[in-house]
């Protein structure tokens, strides 16, 4: 791993960044920006999953990916960011919203003045709902001030009530944040199921599809949960709830971000865990009692979802117990 910027001859140090004058950060220090190729090992606020950047040094980022989503928010000047080829013009009232692990740049332009908000995503991935928007997790989205001004300035107002807690002297700064960005993803959400987002029609029509059958796939998760035990195939739960094989695989991954058979393995390693710990059943008994037809496949299942087999496992737990 290299510890190089790419922001060229506008070069600042990490203690230039963490104290900017305009807006420093809460506290110094942290990990510093690191690169392995082109990939960005985000500097953390430390003891967070969150960094809120005020940029004003001109600092330029070239070619560029990191795990984090990433909110761009222009006050003046502008930036320019090309994302997967795409070049993206973003003005002052703009915001310009970058997946998770999506490659792009960033360049200020003009004296620009704005905020690069970092934060992390998988914060957000067991929250059922979010399947009904997950197509604006996986594009950019580019809101502009010029074509959607309300949209722009709600989401705007909720960034800047986003700084005043980051950048404040509350010691649940992370909690705060990351309820605001909730409040984005809804409104955004909503604006898009509303067909609101000119340059995101194509999600429109998967997004509303998900909304139709919310109830039924919801029903379909309690319905795995409790019947994790039986067995349980692709075929007989689609057409249990009125669905043809095909349309319900389809529909059932973008709903819970998971194949069918990997969320059925998902609630029986869940119920397996209890077993290990709180009984002393068989490794055998326990495979069978939450529905895998071997002990064989339940050991590898068990490996792969947690790194240990069961009965390593269940010694970790015990030893951490004495």
């Amino acid at each position: 791993m290299s510890n190089r910027t790419f922001s060229g001859a506008n070069a600042i140090t990490e203690e230039e960044r963490y104290m900017n004058p305009i807006r420093p950060q809460p506290y110094i220090g942290g990990t510093g920006t690191s690169y392995d190729g082109t990939y960005e090992y985000v500097d953390y606020l430390p003891g967070t999953m969150v960094r809120i950047w005020y940029t004003s040094k001109q600092e330029c980022f070239g070619l560029h990916y990191h795990q984090p989503l990433e909110i761009v928010q222009c006050e003046r000047g502008y930036y320019i960011s090309t994302i997967q080829g795409v070049e993206y013009k973003i003005c002052p009232g703009d915001i310009l919203i970058i997946p998770s692990k999506m490659i792009h740049t960033l360049f200020p332009m003009n004296d620009c003045r704005g905020y690069v908000h970092l934060l992390d995503p998988s914060i957000i991935n067991d929250i059922r709902s979010t399947a009904l928007i997950k197509d604006i997790l996986d594009k950019p989205i580019h809101i502009k001030s010029e074509t959607d001004p309300v949209l722009a300035e709600n989401i705007g107002s909720i960034l800047y009530m986003m700084h005043d807690a980051y950048f404040g002297s509350n010691s649940l700064r992370e909690l705060i944040v990351y309820s605001y960005l909730l409040q984005i993803l809804e409104k955004v959400g909503n604006s898009l199921l509303a067909g609101a987002l000119p340059d995101q029609k194509d999600y429109q029509n998967s997004a509303k599809e998900l909304v139709k059958y919310n109830k039924a796939l919801n029903e379909v998760c309690e319905y795995l949960s409790s019947h994790y035990s039986e067995h349980l195939s692709l075929e007989e739960v689609s057409e249990k709830f009125g669905f043809s094989t095909c349309y319900f695989s389809r529909i059932f991954k973008e709903y819970t971000n998971t194949g069918f058979k990997e969320y059925v393995h998902t609630c029986r390693i869940k119920h397996s865990k209890e077993l290990l710990t709180k009984t002393d059943l068989s490794i055998n008994e326990i495979s069978a009692k939450v529905g895998f037809e071997t002990a064989q496949s339940f050991n590898r299942v068990f490996l792969k979802k947690t790194g240990n087999t069961p009965s390593g496992y269940r010694k970790l737990y015990k030893m951490k117990t004495v």
